[in-house]
């Protein structure tokens, strides 16, 4: 039900049911190999990044061809953002490989490549720019850096000739956020972020950069200095379990990607976990569809997959700061 609300609204700020704004083409974006142009209002989108295709879907636009990164749900869609797909009529052919398949670009026959969320040296970009005109990166970003709302921005600018549908979208998620903390005031200024379990042992976090961190800042949370401090260059911030007291913040936020792995109980036995006050005033905030959903849409970072989360976690994670919340929350699966 909440991805239903979630398409409505998307569709009335990006035009979907209602008169687009006028195209003008040819445009030029910018980005960090340079510019490209964009001679004509794209007919044939081929997104070969992890993501875009949520991006294009908010947008109202069919891509015809698009990447998996994981899931194996068809067209590479996530249920969240599956309603959107149905709506613009996308039946998108996949590259299910690792990195960039120049022969299966080619073969799509595309007038614009998206190639944002991916790994991309400008060698590559330019082999993709004699294929189409192609977009990576926005300007003043790292590559994996971008704000979803700079993403959108450039993909809406190089597809429709302007970013209204991506202003009307950003507008509407600051007030979602806006709304978000006012109802759940208890969420301003508490510590916590998104804790990994690690197969070889230990935890991962993403520093205040990460975009799935910067998701929680938004709803008011503040991350751990302590944890900021120990970040390295790639955002990375790896804890071992003898430092786990690095970890006793005010709300933590346990995604889980494969109920079958026990990570939960993996961690609630352990001693160091149990003398934190974070386990003993029950501020952990276990998120488990037994499908990885949530913790696929932490991962994707898109208009749609926030949209999923911003239905699900403000109350939940009120409850964890609150410490009213139980060992495990357990998240609705899309319809």
């Amino acid at each position: 039900m909440f991805t239903r609300r979630l398409f409505i609204a998307l569709a009335l700020a990006a035009g979907l049911v209602a008169p687009a704004a006028a195209q003008s083409f040819p445009v030029t974006v910018e980005h960090v190999y340079g510019t490209t142009t964009i001679p004509a209002a794209p007919k044939r989108v081929v997104s070969v990044g992890m993501h875009e295709q949520d991006f294009l879907y908010a947008l109202g636009i069919a891509p015809v061809g698009v990447k998996e990164w994981w899931g194996d749900h068809p067209y590479a869609t996530w249920p969240w953002a599956e309603a959107a797909r149905q709506a613009v009529g996308a039946e998108p052919e996949v590259m299910d490989t690792d990195g960039v398949n120049l022969e299966w670009v080619l073969a799509q026959d595309p007038d614009l490549i998206i190639a944002i969320y991916v790994t991309m040296d400008e060698a590559r970009y330019a082999e993709l720019s004699k294929i189409a005109p192609t977009i990576v990166t926005p300007a003043g970003y790292q590559p994996w850096g971008a704000p979803w709302q700079a993403e959108l921005a450039i993909i809406d600018q190089a597809t429709a000739g302007n970013t209204d549908k991506s202003d009307a979208i950003i507008a509407g998620f600051d007030a979602r956020y806006a709304a978000a903390r006012a109802e759940f005031p208890q969420l301003a200024g508490k510590t916590g972020t998104n804790i990994y379990v690690r197969e070889e042992g230990g935890f991962t976090v993403w520093s205040q950069d990460d975009l799935a961190s910067k998701f929680l800042i938004d709803l008011g949370l503040a991350f751990p200095p302590e944890l900021q401090a120990l970040a390295q260059a790639d955002n990375r911030i790896d804890i071992s379990e003898e430092n786990m007291r690095l970890l006793d913040m005010d709300v933590a936020i346990w995604p889980i990607e494969d109920a079958a792995t026990g990570e939960q109980a993996k961690v609630e036995a352990m001693p160091l976990y149990q003398n934190l006050d974070l386990a003993k005033e029950g501020r952990s905030l276990w998120l488990d569809d037994g499908k990885g959903l949530a913790y696929a849409a932490m991962s994707w970072q898109t208009p749609l997959s926030l949209g999923y989360l911003l239905d699900i976690l403000p109350p939940a994670l009120a409850a964890a700061v609150d410490g009213n919340v139980s060992t495990e929350v357990v998240v609705p699966q899309a319809e």
